[in-house]
Formats: structure tokens, sequence, C-alpha cells
């Protein structure tokens, strides 16, 4: 006898605004078997699943659940009452509550009517044992780091006691020992006869937890394979439709100095114009010296996050920062952006600046990209096109008037950055909520480019996004650098630093521990500094093996405390410098 599937979604398709995101999407999901949903971002995976717990009704098509299918009328609170519970990227607590509290949210246990504080304690303890969390349950949730917050949503699902558990993108800012606590959830749910989706843009994640692996491409299903019977290449070609094979652009070595004039232009998009720029693709060696740093970092120390740190930010390099999870890189980046608090000496060619807030950032011409793109990188329940617009008003409006902004010029702006990034949305009056991660943070970087910064800085540029898109935004860095920018990135993708920057500083308890570049920049060297907190020339008869495992942890490294900062408005309004961040009446001419 044949069991039947525990969900089955047949031939569902799905459209907003005349755009047809899903395609007559068909797969199942067996009882006791974890289904991995693998494609780019953009594919459709976010949408089918909102379509299973509720949040969307299809345009055609049905999903059925143990056997019957799902009503019109079928809602977030019917998919938890029928067993089916989700955690996604994004938080859903509430940061003012307790972490019980947030458990039970919405189910909160009673005896007549009444919620006893003691109760709720009492039940939220072993789900938090069961995802790994040793907290007090009276804990405010917002003063949890990610990591832990994204635990407390797991333990909020479980409450519920699914039999299907959706995991869409709930271990992006989750580190080794956090994702490994996930996976035992998963497998004793799938060792009692429950089922997962689980959705990640790690593979090796992927191949880690799934039985079958279906990817989709372009909203459609392209196929669906048994885990043990492929491999990460050919899921790839089944992603993108092709071969991945120049993941990296090819390291430009400068062979004469970059010589950079920063002209004010009226043309933002060619505001900076480098000249004399040469590179040898693929060289090992420069032939000439070179060039003198845009950017001194003499002795930078954040209180409680990192102390004397010494950097250069040379035009037409990447310089990364590496380390295992908060060991300051974070704060790095937010001091050189007047984010953070800080001591020490930073020159802007050769001359001494002092930089307190986002504003004096932008007057240097310095961009910044956060980690958090949602809460920090975009505004996201306003439209791509004042996005993109909203940092260069000064050069939109006629006249310097910020009252008014030429209709024809945003346009040209507009399309020509959404063209260059190749940004996938409906039109650029579609909100920036509604396009994929990987969209969304084309547009948090695409956004700057029109100001003419002199100085990138990116944090965790490529967290959470597919291959294919990280792919285009590695490339994007290079030109970036190539035309003459000084680029500076955080990452926990040991792989991503290796591959993209022509220096990694490795900081360890917030101190530059180690540098690396050339022949010495290498995965094992990284992960040797980055564990031992020593010059990767030391400790040699260390035992690999040992530090080897730690590469993980910096995979998924979840720089603490991205979201909930007093003082994101800067970055997130893009535009501090000349705008409202609660964004201006504009009167379009």
């Amino acid at each position: 006898m044949t069991t039947a599937p525990l969900l089955s979604v047949e031939q569902v398709s799905k459209s907003f605004a005349g755009n047809q995101v899903l395609k007559e999407v068909s797969f199942t999901v067996e009882p006791g078997e974890v289904l991995a949903l693998v494609g780019e971002n953009g594919a459709g995976k976010s949408t089918v699943l909102s379509l299973v717990t509720g949040l969307l009704a299809p345009d055609s098509g049905r999903v059925v659940h143990d056997g019957a299918p799902v009503p019109r009328t079928w809602s977030p609170h019917h998919a938890r009452a029928a067993g089916i519970g989700s955690v996604h990227q994004e938080l859903s607590l509430n940061p003012h509550q307790s972490v019980a509290e947030n458990v039970f949210l919405g189910a909160w246990p009673s005896r007549r009517g009444l919620v006893r504080a003691r109760d709720l304690t009492a039940r939220a303890r072993p789900l938090l044992e069961r995802v790994g969390l040793d907290v007090d349950p009276r804990t405010p949730a917002g003063r949890l780091p990610l990591g832990r917050q994204q635990l407390v949503e797991l333990a909020k699902a479980l409450a519920g006691e699914p039999r299907l558990l959706i995991l869409d993108e709930a271990t992006s800012a989750l580190d080794e020992d956090q994702v490994g606590a996930v996976f035992r959830v998963v497998r004793d749910l799938r060792d009692r006869g429950g089922s997962a989706i689980f959705v990640s843009h790690r593979m090796a994640e992927l191949f880690a937890i799934s039985d079958r692996l279906t990817v989709l491409k372009d909203g459609a299903v392209t196929a669906t394979r048994e885990r043990e019977r492929t491999d990460h290449d050919a899921v790839v070609r089944l992603m993108i439709g092709r071969e991945l094979s120049d993941l990296f652009p090819s390291k430009a070595k400068t062979k004469e100095r970059v010589k950079v004039k920063a002209a004010n232009t009226a043309n933002a998009v060619d505001a900076v114009n480098v000249v004399d720029a040469a590179h040898a693709m693929n060289g090992d060696q420069a032939s000439a010296p070179a060039p003198e740093p845009r950017v001194r970092v003499r002795g930078l120390t954040v209180p409680r996050a990192c102390s004397d740190v010494d950097l250069d930010l040379v035009p037409g390099r990447i310089l990364g920062l590496g380390g295992l999870q908060g060991q300051g890189q974070r704060e790095v980046l937010r001091a050189l952006f007047g984010l953070a608090r800080h001591t020490g000496q930073v020159t802007f060619d050769e001359r001494p600046v002092r930089v307190t807030s986002p504003r004096e950032a932008i007057r240097h011409r310095i961009a910044y990209v956060p980690e958090d793109r949602k809460t920090e990188g975009v505004h996201t329940a306003r439209s791509v096109r004042d996005n993109l617009a909203l940092p260069s008003l000064r050069v939109l409006a006629p006249a310097r008037r910020l009252t008014t902004v030429s209709r024809a010029a945003e346009a040209g702006l507009v399309g020509e950055l959404i063209d260059r990034l190749r940004v996938k949305a409906a039109s650029p009056a579609q909100e920036v909520r509604r396009l994929s991660g990987g969209n969304q943070q084309k547009v948090a970087l695409a956004k700057w480019l029109p100001t003419g910064p002199l100085v990138l800085l990116l944090a965790e540029p490529t967290r959470g996004i597919d291959i294919g898109t990280k792919r285009e935004i590695y490339h994007l860095l290079r030109r970036l650098a190539d035309d003459g920018l000084a680029v500076l990135i955080t990452s926990g993708d040991t792989m991503e630093l290796v591959g993209l920057c022509d220096e990694v500083a490795v900081l360890y308890e917030g101190r530059v521990v180690d540098r690396l570049t050339g022949p010495d920049l290498t995965e094992e060297r990284l992960v040797r500094a980055s564990v031992l907190g020593t010059s990767a020339g030391v400790a040699e008869t260390a035992d690999v093996a040992d530090t080897a495992g730690a590469a993980g942890s910096l995979d998924t490294a979840d720089v603490a405390g991205a979201a909930g900062s007093p003082d994101t408005a800067g970055a997130a309004g893009a535009a501090g410098a000349t705008v409202n961040p609660d964004g201006p009446s504009v009167a379009h001419a």
C-alpha cells in the first residue's frame, strides 16, 4: 500500500501585477522526508511556500495537505492549526516581549482566560532546550543576538507541534553550532514521521539534510533529484541553466599608479573619472609601485569591539576583513561610516578627517552597504525607483531645489541602474519588499553608484543570495575596483574572501592578527589565523583537521547585533547628508 504524500503542490501558478512568478509548479513532500527547495533569488521559492502557509492564494492549481485540498480561505492560522510550522529569514518576533511570550505569541497558554507568566516560562524552557538555546525565557527577545533570535523563531514554530516544518532561509544568520541544532530538530522530526521543506543558498547544508531536491528556475520546476544521485555541480547547472566556471573575476594587479580625479561633475554617474589605469589580468606581480592608499586607518578602536586596527584602503584593490563571527569586523565598517563611536586616526588622501556621522562619510564620498539590508540597507516599503533615486536628489533636483525633481532625469538614472545591475523587478514602481533577497541587495548597492563614491564599504555582501547573483555581485565589485574605487568588505565565507579579495586582514578578539595576500591568501591559512589568533606562519605543527572544522563557522557567520541599532537611520536613509531620513515630500516636474 502506497503512503499518500503529506503535501502536494499541483500545477500552481501565481502572478503579481501581470508578472508571472510561478508557472504550473508541482512537487510533493512525503511523510518522513526532508525536501530541499532550490533555486536562484527570484526563482519563486518563497512565493510557493507562501501558498503552503496561507500567506497567499494561488491563481490556479491547488495545494493538498494531508490528503485534502486547502480551501481558498486558507490562512497562516489555518496552516498552523493543521500542523504546518514555518521559520523565515525575516524575524517576526516582538523585540520588547520576553522570549517565552514570543514562543507562544498568539497562542499563550491560559487558565480560565488568565495567562500566568510562571506557566509561560515553564512551558517555554523545554522548547528552548530542544533548539539548543540556553537563555532565560524572561529575557526580552530584542536583547538576543540575531542568530539566537532566529532559534527563538524555531522554538515558536515547534510550539505548534508541526508535522510539516518549513525552513525558508532560516539558517542564513546562524553559526555552525546553531545550524547543527536546527539539523537535530529536523532529523528528530523526520525520525518521528514528520516532514520538512528546507530552503538555503548553502549547497553544503542542502546536501547534508535533504533526502530529495526540487529545483526551481524562473518560476517553474526544472527537476527533482534524489540527493544520493546528484551532486553540487549538477544542481547548480539546473538552477542557472549553465556551467558556472568563473564564479570569481580575475584579480587585476595594478601596473601603474591609478590616478583618480575626484571631479565635481553634474553627471553623477561619471563622477569618478579614472585615468591611466593599466591592469595585468591574472598577473601575480605588479611592475610598478602600488598606488597610495585612499584611506589610512591607524589605531582604530571601538569600545568593546575592536582595538588598534590599522588598515589601508587602496584605489583599485579589494580588502577583506576575515575572522570568526563577532571579532569586530562589523564595527570597523560602522566606525568608518560614522555609525559607531571610535578613537584613532583616519586620513583621506593624506588629510586627517573626523567621520562622526553618515553625513560626514557621504561628504567624503564613502558609501556603505550594511549586512542587514532589510532594516538598514533599503526602504522596503518604498519603490525601487525611490530607493535608487533617494541618494541622488541633489543631482536630480533642478537648481538644487530638493522640493522638485526632474522626472526625466530620475527615470533615466533609475533605468540605467536597473539595467546595469540587472535588477529583476516588475517595474521601477514595485515595492522593494516584493523583490527577492538578491535583487534587494542589488538595489542597496546600486543606489550609491550615482553619488560617485571613492570608498565602498560592504558587510556580508552576498549573505542569503543565490550563486548566480553572487557571481554578478563579485564581478561588479571587481569592475568598481578596476575603475578606481577602494573597496572594503567583511564576510564570513572564507571562499568568498580568498576568491574576491586582493588582501585579507584577519581579526581575532578585535585585533588584526594577520594580513594575507598573494600566494599566502588561502582558505587554510585564513582559517588558521581566524581560529588560532596568530599569524598564518605560526603554529605550523597545529593539526589542520582541528582548524578546518572551524571553516563552517566562518561560512555561517552571524555578525552579532545586526538589527535594532538606534543609529541606523543614516545608513538606511542613504542620503542622510541631504535629506530627511523619513523621506522628503517630492514633487515631480
